[in-house]
Formats: structure tokens, sequence, C-alpha cells
């Protein structure tokens, strides 16, 4: 019996970025490759450390400027990564798909597999399972022996799971863990430990389960808590044989009652799942099959606002901070618990002047931290079982050479001093030795002691801009509700209220240097506020005004994706000829990670233009889009989208009773595409190709195949009736 864990962490996680764009702009003429790399990695560190701190407009737009500033290094790489990991957590897949295709071209192979992971989470967001569950399989092919390839495997299961495709999803199961470390060091078996709050899996082998099925038995694996909740669930059919079984159990923080379908547990618990074995292969009676999981909790620190809705960079001097800590591994009693953790301050020591220069003093390589003081502070669990903890400190102004003595929880710190706070971490996903997780904060002098919005009283121009963007994007989610639901004038006056914050944005980059990344968003939201109204040429000028502007922009081919889709949808002959020259636009672009789906969409024209049957001859127009198809799979053979192509051909050759070709498309389609989500269907044309050829039996086993390995898919219904008749 086999325990399978998988668990996905999103760890979400001041230096002002155009200031130091600008700074590293000027040096990198004169620099080397070596060092520009260096340069443009710091870069991307310190952008990630400004998100992680929660300062993510700042981080962001340094992550945008980095690929413009150092082309052709690695780190350009990483910082598309890092922009699609973030909007991702934002909800926004399609920017974030748009980011990490230009990973592709990255020669690390983490960094690709790791961007094709990403790729795979985001079409699932997105309900596009079938693209996903391609790019995980080349996560598999590509890159098996990386530390994304265990996961892929479990990805591909649980999407054939979902799917009521058993005998994939085993297949997918059991070769989660087998994936090779590429290096020689030693690493600790992830598939052991699993993140408290995720879902524990039990895979089950055993011969005797077809039989207990017959006799009308109902076979369970018991989940135990060693901190003693207990949940028995029921083991569900997982393949073909009727000899493997999956149960699984969703795991909380929150005192649940035993057998109510949710586990609880706390901090450093394991958990224990038992197997009753009727008949063991040696003939002995009710055997315990049992295996072990490590439940872990990965820790966050960070300086929160006195409301406790958001991370700080910065605190006040003489004004309380407070600091949350989230880990579950904490939560130990019954109770609240406490947690201790350290905050230092420090300040860079002054350098010394021209004048003790020249009287010998040395001038340091570095800047020179030192400590001004220190504090223990005690933060104390939210509520009991929740695995939050939080506390206060104050830094106050004073003089270390004069101390005198403080109350607690407080802290000498001057203005512009970093205050440092941290814990250790010792049980986490990363398994090993324990991690240091700290969170820093630098003192502001001064203050307003009243809450006040920065961004409604704010007279900088970025912080303006960027508050008139969101304002329009949400105008325009609004203006999207009301138009789905048929209400064309609220959506239509939506639209112009955003159109009007977008014109405010327009007139501040016109006075101001706006951050790039502002301005490309505001374009985006531009043209879909205009499609939004149905100003279909509006919306493509807008488009060709960011292309003219940004040739290089990663949202070129997006815009150009949705107005070929908006053509295509008309049922005028003009519109989709027009779409179809959209699509092709979209192939010439030199960097495009669309041009697949372009090609599948100009098949989908031309086949629509074949139903129409108006100007176009339907056998030319019919020809026309099984040619596109058949590009589209020979020209991107590794996308989601030859597989969809192949299908389509197969349809066709099928309706045109070319059965010999049909045998072969279907040959192909399930060496190559063993994922698809329409196997079973093609599964079953595959069977009436047989039969028509006079093969009842090779028909019937077709057939068969479908019930056994697709018991839940669409074709199963069909499937069983025609497997009755040709038998």
């Amino acid at each position: 019996m086999l325990l399978r864990v998988c668990t996905a962490l999103w760890l979400l996680p001041a230096v002002c970025p155009g200031a130091l764009a600008q700074a590293e702009g000027d040096a990198t003429a004169a620099a080397t490759p070596q060092q520009l790399e260096r340069r443009a990695s710091r870069m991307v560190a310190s952008a990630v450390e400004m998100i992680n701190g929660g300062d993510e407009a700042r981080g962001e737009s340094l992550l945008d400027a980095i690929p413009r500033m150092f082309p052709g290094t690695q780190a350009c790489f990483k910082a598309h990564l890092e922009l699609g990991r973030r909007r991702i957590a934002k909800g926004r897949h399609d920017d974030a798909l748009a980011q990490l295709r230009l990973v592709e071209d990255a020669t690390d192979d983490d960094l690709r597999a790791d961007a094709l992971n990403l790729r795979a989470a985001a079409l699932q967001a997105q309900g596009r399972s079938g693209e996903a569950v391609s790019l995980l399989r080349r996560i598999t092919l590509e890159f098996p022996a990386s530390a994304f390839a265990d996961d892929a495997y479990f990805g591909i299961g649980q999407i054939h799971f979902e799917a009521g495709r058993w005998t994939r999803a085993l297949e997918a199961f059991e070769r989660v863990g087998t994936a090779a470390p590429g290096h020689g060091d030693a690493k600790t078996d992830a598939s052991t430990f699993a993140e408290a709050g995720q879902r524990l899996f039990a895979q089950v082998s055993d011969r005797d389960l077809e039989i207990l099925r017959s006799l009308g038995e109902t076979s369970r694996v018991m989940f135990k808590a060693r901190s003693g909740d207990v949940e028995t669930v029921d083991l569900d059919l997982f393949g073909r044989g009727g000899s493997e079984s999956v149960a699984s159990v969703e795991t909380v923080s929150e005192p649940t009652a035993p057998e109510d379908g949710k586990l609880t547990v706390q901090g450093g618990d394991d958990v224990i799942a038992t197997y009753t074995d009727k008949t063991d292969a040696a003939g002995e009676m009710n055997v315990s099959r049992t295996i072990r999981a490590e439940l872990v909790s990965t820790g966050v620190l960070a300086f929160m606002d006195g409301a406790g809705r958001q991370s700080v960079r910065a605190v006040f001097s003489g004004q309380p901070a407070f600091l949350r800590l989230r880990d579950l591994d904490l939560d130990t009693t019954g109770g609240r618990d406490q947690v201790a953790v350290k905050v230092v301050a420090t300040f860079v020591k002054p350098r010394p002047t021209s004048e003790e220069i020249a009287l010998g003093a040395e001038v340091p390589a570095e800047d020179v931290v030192l400590e001004r003081s220190s504090v223990v502070v005690q933060l104390v669990e939210t509520a009991e079982r929740s695995g939050e903890f939080e506390g206060r400190i104050t830094p106050m102004p004073g003089d270390t050479n004069a101390p005198v003595r403080l109350a607690p929880n407080t802290l000498v710190a001057e203005g512009g001093d970093t205050l440092t706070a941290t814990y250790v971490d010792k049980r986490h996903l990363g398994g090993g030795e324990a991690v240091e997780r700290t969170a820093a904060a630098t003192v502001v002098a001064g203050g307003n002691p009243e809450p006040q919005s920065i961004v409604a009283n704010s007279s900088d121009p970025d912080v303006q801009s960027r508050k008139l963007l969101l304002e329009a994007q949400l105008l325009h989610k609004l203006g999207s509700i009301f138009k789905d639901v048929g209400l064309d004038d609220p959506a239509s006056a939506k639209a112009a209220e955003g159109l009007r914050l977008v014109s405010e944005i327009m007139e501040l980059s016109s006075r101001s240097n706006l951050d790039r990344s502002v301005i490309e968003q505001t374009f985006v939201v531009k043209w879909n506020l205009q499609l939004l109204q149905d100003k279909l040429h509006a919306a493509i000028e807008t488009c060709q005004a960011l292309v003219r502007l940004y040739p290089d922009t990663v949202y070129a081919d997006l815009a150009l994706m949705r107005i070929a889709a908006v053509r295509i949808e008309s049922d005028n002959v003009r519109e989709i000829e027009s779409g179809i020259n959209v699509y092709r636009s979209v192939l010439r672009l030199p960097n495009s990670g669309s041009k697949a789906e372009a090609q599948y969409g100009i098949a989908l024209a031309y086949d629509k233009l074949a139903k129409l049957g108006r100007r176009w001859n339907q056998e030319a127009a019919t020809a026309a889009a099984m040619q596109a198809f058949r590009t589209c799979a020979e020209t991107y053979p590794d996308s989601s989208f030859a597989g969809e192509s192949f299908k389509r051909i197969v349809e066709y050759q099928i309706g045109v009773r070319d059965y010999s070709r049909a045998v072969e498309t279907l040959e192909r389609v399930f060496a190559d595409y063993p994922d698809a989500p329409w196997l079973d269907e093609m599964l079953m044309q595959w069977g009436i190709v047989l039969y028509r050829q006079g093969d009842r039996a090779g028909a019937a086993a077709k057939f068969q195949r479908v019930l056994e390995e697709y018991p839940g898919g669409q074709a199963a219904p069909t499937a069983a009736e025609l497997l009755k008749r040709v038998r």
C-alpha cells in the first residue's frame, strides 16, 4: 500500500526601483557579461525581497525593468518567472502565461521546468485542464531528474482522477517519487512530508478488493493523527482489474469531531494510514498495513499594519510595530501558544568624512552594519489552534551610550535604522535543516499617529496612476458581469466610466515618467473596456498603439488573440476572414507564445466558414480547415492544440469514410497524446472504424477499453450500448 502526499505552498513573498534601475543601467555599457549577470541577479533578488516584504508595486516594477536593462542574461528569465508567479497569485492568468512563455529560451533547466509548472497551474485555474496536462507531461519528459517531475506526475494523476480516467491516473500516481535527483546531494524524500491543511491520499493495491466488492463488502482506510483525531474513509476503485483503490482525507487545524470527514491536526503531528488486508499472500488473516506521513508547516513572518491587513516595510519611531507569524508547527497545545521572536535594530556606520580621510581614516570597502539594540518579544497565538501568532514592539529614539531602563517589548532605534525580526523554522516542506525566517522594516522618524490612506492622499503620480488603474480594472470586471447577464446598458456605462479613468492615467503619463508596466496595463484595460462597448475597431487601434509604443511588449499577442476571437464569433463572413488575418499577424510576431493557439484558431475559423456555406465553397473551406489543423499539429507538436487538431482530423476522416487513414491518425494520437481529455471519445471512434471495416472483435475490444479505462467518461454509456450490439 502506498501513501502519496503532494502539497502546493505559495509563499507570496526600500530602494526605489526606478532609481536602482537607472543606477544599474548607467554602468552596463562597460561591464563584462559575468558582471551584468551578477548585477541582474542582485536586482531580481532585491525585487523579490521587496515583494516578500509587502512592497509589491516597486518590486514588480523592478522585475519588469530587468529584461530591458539586461537583455540576454539568464536573470531576465528569472524576472519573467517571478512576474508570472505574482500574476498567478493575483488571478491574472493571461498575463502570467505571457510572462512564463518567455522563460522557454532559458538555459537553466530548473527555470524552464518551474515555468512549465506555473503555466500548468494558470491553465488549470482557467479550466483548461487538457492544456495543463500537456505541459506537465513535458516536465516529465524533458526534465525527468528535476525537482518538479514528481509534482508533475501527481498533477497529471490528479487531473485524470478528477475526470474519472482511473487507469491514466493510476499510471501517473505510481510514478510519483520515482524522479531521480539531478545532482549527487542527498535529499529528504518529499513524499514523506505534507503541508498541514492539504489533502492526503492513500493508494491501496490488493487483488482481494475485486472479490470483496463482488461480495458487497466495503473496504476502508483509517487515517489517525498522533494528536488524536481519526477519520475512516471508503476506498474508491482506481484502475483496471479492480485491485487498485484510493482513499483521501482533508487535514484542518481547527478542532473537529471524529469521523466528520475532516482530520484535525496540529503542530508536529504525524498521520498514520491503516488498511486491513483480509487475507495476505502468506494466507494470514486481517493483517494491518500502515504508512506514515509527517505534517509540517512552512513559516511566514512579517511586519503588519495596525489593522493586520497587509505587510509593511516601514514603521514609525515611538509608535507600535506589529508582528505576525504563521506556523502551525508551533501550535502544540490546546490553548493559545506563544513563540519568542528576536528583533534587532541595526544601522549603517557613517563613512569617514573627507577631513577624517585626510587624517588617515580608512575607507571601508563595504558598508559596516552595527547593532544598536535588540529585544525578544513573545508572540501570542490569536486563537486556539489557529497557528497564527501576533505581538508588538515599540522602537524608541534614545542614546545607547547613556542607556535607560526601557519598557517591555521596547528597543532603541533611530530614523533610518532597520528592524529585523528572526525566528528559526525547524519543520518545513524543504525538510532537512532548520531555516531562519526573517522580516525587516525601516524605522521612520516622526509621522502622524492617526491612521490615513497613503494612496487616497498621495500626490505621487506613480501612486495616483496605480490607484486609477486598479479602479479601471474593477470597472471592467463589473461591466463584464453585467454583459454576461445581458445588461448591455449598465455594462456600457461601467466601460465609459473606466475609459474616463484611463484618460486620466494617460494625462498623468504625458506629464510624468510613469512606470512602463502601468502604461502597458492601462492599454490592456482600455481595449478590454472598448470591447465591452463592442467598439472592435477602437480596440484594434488601441492594440496597435501599444505595439507601436513598445514593439517588444508581451501583451501584443494577447491583444491580437482577443480581437481575433471576437471576430471569429461573428456569423459575418467578412468578420471571420478578418479574424483569420489577425491570427496570421500573431504567427508573424517574432516572440509570440500564442502561435499554436493562433494556428488552431485559423483552422476553427475555416471550419466555421464551411458550415456557414455562404461566400465560401463548403468543400474548399473544409479542405482549408483540415490543412490548418494538420499545420497546427505538425508545426507545434508539443502544444496541447496539436492533440486537439488531430482529434478534428480523425473526425473528418471518419466522416468521409477514409478509415485506413483514420486508424493511422488514431495510432499516432494514442502514442503521442496519452493525457488528452477526449481519448475515451477517440477510443470509441476507433471501435466504430474497426466495426465498419468488418473487425467486430477489434471493435468490441476498443469499446471494452472505454468501459475499463474511462468508466466515468462521456463516451462510456454509448460504448456500453455499442458493445452489446457487436457481441
